[in-house]
């Protein structure tokens, strides 16, 4: 294993991490779709079907139980923490995409193998699986606990693996077309995904974000998005009222021309609503 591959292990690792302490931290699941934590969890099922029957090495064998254990264990965060409900568009959408992995992998592989087919549709799932995440930031009017370091280590993920592959051409001569294709498009997503949080506008859930539609205009892919979803209110629209409770507790950073528009709310009539495991 080289040095890209182990950073690009590391990196997506990392992510999982970001991800799930975001959740605990902000006690909420808020801007998080489970649509693509789903896909996610499918990617790592057909990739890995051969975990009890062939040993690699420990290491191998570590990361696999980690991203197939980290992936459910997202899901099932959604029963416990407030969450975004999906829209249609992302079910949709979501549909689309399983369909084309599906085919694709009928079509793209090395042998007509069970294992070599559900290899080739994990990796043409996983190129893809940010989309229903784009949509929900698209249509959600609440602050997210997605966060500039979870986006910016699983971008590093697929783009540690370009050098990796390079590597491999030059040292080994060795070249993986499938897996550069939809890796390099899946790089494009989350590059692309990674500079509107890193550009974004500062309105904040303790360390998550709530964008507004001039991050979406920093993003080709969110733009496009945003000009095929119509005219519907973005989360930086200021129609948009945030919800009192939270911002009695202080969790969110409002700019002057927002906190302006709301009304004065008493402590005496908020009660306990303050609470944010009470949502």
């Amino acid at each position: 294993m080289n040095i890209f591959r182990l950073l690009g292990d590391l990196s997506h690792l990392a992510s999982k991490c970001i991800l799930i302490w975001s959740i605990h931290w902000n006690k909420s699941a808020e801007g998080i779709s489970f649509l693509t934590q789903g896909m996610y969890a499918l990617v790592f099922l057909a990739r890995y079907p051969d975990l009890l029957s062939r040993f690699v090495s420990l290491y191998n064998s570590i990361m696999k139980i980690f991203y197939i254990v980290s992936a459910f264990y997202v899901l099932s965060l959604r029963w416990i923490y407030p969450r975004s409900p999906e829209s249609r568009m992302a079910w949709q959408a979501t549909a689309i995409i399983l369909i084309s992995a599906a085919l694709i992998s009928l079509v793209f592989n090395y042998s007509f193998t069970v294992y070599e087919i559900l290899w080739s549709f994990s990796i043409a799932l996983e190129s893809s699986c940010v989309i229903p995440q784009l949509i929900l930031l698209r249509e959600t009017t609440v602050p997210t606990v997605l966060t500039s370091y979870y986006l910016l280590a699983l971008g590093s993920y697929r783009a540690l693996y370009i050098p990796n592959w390079i590597y491999r051409y030059f040292a080994q001569g060795v070249v993986d077309p499938i897996a550069v294709t939809f890796g390099i498009i899946q790089t494009a997503f989350y590059l692309d995904f990674a500079w509107v949080y890193y550009s974004r506008q500062r309105i904040k859930l303790r360390g998550g974000v709530m964008v507004d539609s001039e991050d979406f205009e920093r993003g080709w892919l969110t733009r496009w998005l945003r000009s095929k979803g119509g005219d519907a209110p973005l989360q930086g629209d200021h129609n948009v009222v945030p919800d009192a409770d939270a911002l009695e507790e202080g969790r969110i950073i409002l700019p002057p021309d927002v906190e302006a528009q709301l009304p004065a709310y008493s402590t005496a009539e908020q009660g306990d609503s303050s609470n944010p495991g009470s949502k």
